[in-house]
């Protein structure tokens, strides 16, 4: 949730800036209260509206034909198997109703597109994909890289990121740990058992984030699922290099500027970052690589596909 709301913070920022458009940031009443949220979004329609959030039922009040719904990913739909009342009730009122009420729906990897196809039956023509960007507050930061001890920066602690299959990974590799995110009381344990030097961070500001990019001299984001993946762009921004996942979305956007594992595979996570750790032109080469990277996925360019399809309503 929070780098989804400070990538549309930047680009309502920018659309503010341009005289054809004025924006204004509306946020739902409740987390979780389908009925409220949909009133208060009634209540407050715009000339064109732009769902952000997950809050995706809300297109069935905002009027069609001024309505642009963005889905990051479909991981609400893998909680559930068919059997699930849940299941059937969630791909209606979070997907496929939504879908059906929105004049544009955009999405922000050609995987969700895959996905959205496949789970709601929706043709590609009504899809339009728009990547996210990084933040451009994150700079380039040349750093000494500490191949003794280097520190290895985990973005993000649900089990979709893997992490314990990152704690078993570096068992044997001497490093300390930075995560952001909240620690479940599985990975407490699995870090002393296997007694990782590890510092834990959470809820902290877009300052901190940026620091810890800055401290680290590894960044890793082996995920088993995601709909895109922003930590990418950021570790390609700050200059660190990255180690990913071999399965679609990351496969795609980190390209030929990380270390690609199987993240289901302990030792080949291990051989990845050994392969960034004791190979030093090998490191130097995926940080320029990263530099190029993130160079395609500027804010400039993002900002000018949504303005054109506001345009386009």
């Amino acid at each position: 949730m929070y780098s989804i709301e400070l990538l549309f913070d930047n680009i309502a920022a920018r659309v503010s800036a341009n005289p054809q458009f004025s924006v204004t940031r509306q946020e739902m009443p409740t987390e979780n209260n389908f009925i409220l949220n949909t009133l208060f979004a009634l209540r407050n329609r715009g000339g064109i509206n732009h769902i952000t959030g997950d809050i995706h039922y809300i297109a069935l009040v905002l009027g069609k034909r001024r309505t642009v719904l963005t889905i990051h990913d479909c991981v609400f739909l893998t909680r559930y198997t068919k059997k699930n009342f849940k299941y059937w009730f969630i791909r209606f009122f979070w997907y496929q109703l939504p879908i059906w009420s929105s004049g544009a729906v955009t999405v922000i990897s050609e995987k969700t597109k895959r996905e959205l196809m496949m789970l709601t039956g929706v043709q590609a023509d009504k899809f339009r994909v728009i990547p996210n960007f990084y933040d451009p507050r994150f700079k380039r930061v040349p750093k000494l890289f500490h191949k003794a001890r280097p520190k290895i920066l985990q973005i993000g602690t649900k089990s979709n990121k893997n992490i314990n299959k990152l704690i078993e990974a570096i068992k044997f590799i001497p490093c300390e740990l930075l995560t952001v995110g909240i620690l479940e009381e599985d990975t407490l344990k699995l870090l002393q058992e296997n007694k990782i030097e590890y510092k834990a961070f959470d809820n902290i500001s877009f300052e901190q984030l940026n620091q810890l990019y800055i401290d680290c001299d590894i960044v890793t984001f082996i995920s088993t699922y995601e709909g895109f993946g922003l930590p990418i762009l950021e570790a390609c921004a700050v200059g660190r290099p990255l180690v990913t996942s071999c399965i679609s979305p990351m496969n795609e956007i980190a390209e030929d500027a990380a270390v690609k594992v199987n993240p289901y595979n302990v030792f080949d996570i291990r051989r990845g970052l050994l392969k960034i750790i004791e190979d030093d032109s090998f490191r130097e080469e995926l940080i320029t690589k990263g530099r190029k990277l993130a160079e395609k996925y500027h804010i400039d360019t993002v900002q000018q596909m949504y303005e054109n399809l506001y345009k386009s309503l």
